[in-house]
């Protein structure tokens, strides 16, 4: 009898622990573990991201003659309303130069997918206009900040690979200017997008073209330049295609140096050099660029130019839209920057000298010495601006330019074609010049953006290099936009 008492009270001991096992079990508890029957929530993992060159471009506002302004910031919104920045500082830039292309502010990595709109901010604007009553250059500044937002219609898609943003900036329609002379800001931006290509000559995919900037750091395949209008610092790197003029190769490259640069956007984002171009060898020197506004002497002594561009001495972004006082001497070389610009069997000689420098051209010039301050400024129609300095030239240079205008006697002969293109009334450049129209030649080269026929009444962008022939303004484009 005692024996089965003991038994039943073990049998149920045994049902006892096996149903608070059971319990345990259960509620998630048991063995100092925890079990549970609904997994815990896991954090999304981020999404990809892709290299995406952020390029800036002008519309054309042909009043306007120079455009400084410092891009604040430049934020995209997806589709669930997130932001992204597309720029890690404020960057200068200048506008006017940019009328038929585009320069890169930044290179950025952007979380893959579906974009809706973005939202541009500038300050500290200073430009510089001709006055259409007075015909005198004129020179205004806007502290800001003020903010244009542009929609994605239809929606951008940031993929996979290296893409290319590119921001328009409607000029006419950004800027206005009261009868008393106050300016008034309100940007308006288009943008597009696309993927970069990697190869070819499209500043719309990817393709630098002649930036100027001061080296600040070599290796064996790869070089940092530091720039005063787009970009801040920019690496490039080089392979045994890329071409180097004026010197043999990276073994020459050393700080302190100007370059001009020709580049393609690497699927990686970094910017492959095509080109590398010496502007001046050692450090100490400088180049400021800009449209020539009045000359002194024939042959000339003194340039003057409205500044929208420049690195080294003396050079600063507070220099663009102001005066710069150019000295040249009988040895003083002048260049042509040929570059992307098809000069092959044109019914003229293009040619740039002494002789033919005019007004209302742009150029590059390079000093082995910086800007100084001060110095005398020629009359005339540029008495009404104020002067940065004063450059004693090394070499004077004839770079690309953009105008816009309405398309007249249009005449092809097989790839080649001549047209008028008559500038609109309030041009600074006819104001300046005393004329309205530019007669242009397309040339087998030329590319073609947006345009699939020349026509009579057309209404079109064209850049390219403009010479002045015997008096007669005469243009070689690189490029037409519609």
């Amino acid at each position: 009898m005692r024996l089965i008492k003991t038994k039943r009270l073990s049998v149920l001991i045994f049902v006892f622990l096996f149903l608070t096992e059971l319990a345990l079990i259960g509620c998630g508890g048991g063995g100092g573990s925890s079990t549970s029957s609904t997994p815990p929530a896991q954090t999304p993992p981020s999404p990809s991201t892709s290299p995406v060159q952020v390029s800036i471009g002008d519309a054309p506002a042909d009043w306007i003659m120079a455009f400084g302004m410092s891009v604040n910031s430049i934020t995209m919104t997806n589709s669930s309303g997130g932001t992204v920045s597309l720029l890690s500082s404020s960057t200068p830039t200048e506008m006017m130069q940019l009328m038929g292309t585009t320069r890169p502010l930044s290179v950025a990595n952007v979380p893959q997918g579906t974009y809706t709109q973005a939202t541009v901010t500038i300050s500290s604007v200073s430009m510089g206009y001709m006055d259409p009553n007075t015909r005198q250059y004129v020179q205004k500044t806007f502290a800001g900040p003020a903010s244009g937002t542009v929609t994605f219609s239809p929606a951008m898609t940031v993929g996979a690979g290296a893409s290319v943003l590119n921001f328009d900036m409607d000029m006419a329609g950004s800027v206005s200017i009261d009868g008393s002379g106050s300016v008034a800001m309100t940007p308006r931006f288009t943008a597009s997008m696309g993927a970069a290509s990697g190869s070819g000559q499209n500043p719309w995919q990817g393709w630098t073209q002649h930036m100027v900037g001061s080296v600040s750091s070599t290796s064996a395949s790869q070089f940092t330049m530091g720039t005063m209008m787009g970009q801040q610092a920019v690496s490039f790197a080089t392979n045994s295609n890329t071409q180097f003029v004026a010197m043999s190769g990276m073994s020459m490259m050393s700080n302190g140096m100007i370059v001009g640069v020709d580049a393609t956007m690497r699927p990686d984002g970094l910017l492959l050099a095509q080109r590398v171009e010496s502007m001046w060898g050692s450090s100490g020197g400088m180049m400021g660029g800009g449209i020539v506004g009045s000359l002194t002497g024939d042959p000339p002594t003194q340039l003057t130019m409205v500044a929208n561009n420049g690195i080294g001495g003396g050079m600063m972004m507070s220099s663009i839209s102001g005066m710069i006082a150019v000295n040249v001497s009988s040895s003083t070389p002048y260049t042509v920057d040929s570059d992307g610009v098809d000069l092959a069997n044109l019914p003229f000689t293009p040619a740039f000298s002494s002789s033919t420098v005019a007004k209302g051209q742009r150029i590059d010039v390079v000093s082995g010495g910086g800007m100084m301050g001060g110095g005398g400024m020629g009359g005339g129609m540029m008495g009404g601006g104020s002067s940065s300095g004063t450059i004693n030239a090394s070499q004077v240079r004839l770079e690309q330019q953009g105008f816009h205008g309405t398309v007249s006697n249009y005449s092809a002969n097989g790839s080649q074609a001549t047209f008028t293109l008559t500038l609109p009334q309030d041009s600074a450049f006819a104001s300046l010049t005393g004329t309205s129209t530019i007669t242009v030649y397309k040339q087998n080269g030329t590319q073609m953006h947006g345009v699939s026929t020349i026509a009579n009444g057309n209404r079109l962008e064209v850049r390219g290099l403009l010479f002045n022939d015997s008096g007669a303004y005469k243009l070689v484009p690189s490029w037409m936009v519609q």
